[in-house]
């Protein structure tokens, strides 16, 4: 990990658990009973719930990412009693907040797919990203993306995690996507700033077994404008197996995909963003460097 961090040249670097940082030898039964009594028999989150509320009940379900949590404390990283942390960066006067929530802290071999981050947790990444303070920027990171959440919980889920995240990074079902949420306001978020932007992992995965996904990934842009996110900016980038290298598709009139911060006439009366006819993006000079120095070198600065 520390050798792929300096390849990168990262700055900063956030770490998110999923259900391959899942150590079996340390997972209490109870973890796995409770996932499936959500799943299985339909029930309620309120057990869960109440479990993770429970100092040593927490303790016992944590015990089975022990080891990921152990890696965390080694580059000095402590984790909320909540399973979460939070890395935040000044930019200006504002902060830019990144919030790693764990949402395979339950899991069950008979329903693998699914993860569950709980109120709890989202609460108290919420309660925790208010003490740093306003004006603030908030990227979310969760392993398991809305569909792969327990299904009784997907529109609470989604519900919270849109009311305070600004970026939504999820990883799990290696997807080639990125959604802007422009209803995000019909849910109820009062957040200023861009509609919820939501890219999803695709780099890691069993070409062999699935021929049909493309290896790729996303570069996320923020333009800041002074204490507020003026614009979020989405690269697409792809790996071509006959030429043997990463491109992103520059012919496209549109690209990159730009989500920006709607004014109020941009809005209709339910905070809903109006459709506009409105020319692609301008790319600028500097983006154009960095994009043709990834390409040639894998190098960004």
């Amino acid at each position: 990990m520390d050798d792929l961090v300096g390849r990168l040249h990262a700055r900063s670097t956030v770490f998110c658990g999923g259900n391959h940082d899942v150590n079996w030898s340390f997972l209490s039964p109870m973890s796995g009973d409770l996932m499936n009594g959500m799943v299985a028999r339909g029930g309620s989150t309120s057990t869960t719930e109440e479990k993770f509320a429970n100092e040593s009940d927490r303790n016992a379900l944590k015990a089975g990412m022990g080891p990921y949590y152990s890696f965390l404390e080694r580059r000095g990283i402590k984790s909320a009693t909540g399973f979460f942390y939070l890395n935040s960066i000044p930019v200006a006067n504002l902060k830019l907040n990144f919030i790693s929530l764990n949402s395979a802290y339950l899991f069950s071999r008979q329903y693998n797919y699914h993860g569950y981050v709980g109120a709890g947790q989202m609460a108290a990444a919420e309660a925790a990203v208010e003490e740093r303070g306003s004006p603030n920027f908030n990227i979310t990171l969760v392993h398991h993306p809305l569909e792969a959440i327990v299904p009784l919980a997907q529109e609470s889920t989604k519900r919270r995690l849109f009311s305070f995240s600004d970026i939504i990074l999820n990883g799990h079902v290696h997807s080639p996507r990125v959604s802007v949420e422009y209803t995000g306001k019909m849910l109820g978020r009062t957040r200023p700033g861009p509609p919820p932007v939501i890219s999803c992992a695709r780099c890691v995965f069993d070409e062999a077994n699935d021929p049909t996904v493309t290896s790729g990934y996303s570069i996320i842009g923020i333009d800041f404008e002074y204490e507020r996110v003026a614009q979020v900016k989405v690269w697409e980038v792809e790996f071509d197996k006959p030429s043997d290298r990463w491109y992103h598709d520059e012919r496209k009139r549109t690209y990159p995909m730009v989500v920006k911060t709607p004014t109020a006439s941009e809005m209709d009366d339910r905070g809903v963003l109006v459709p506009t006819d409105r020319a692609g993006p301008k790319v600028t000079d500097e983006e154009r460097r960095l994009l043709k120095k990834w390409k040639e070198t894998g190098k960004g600065s």
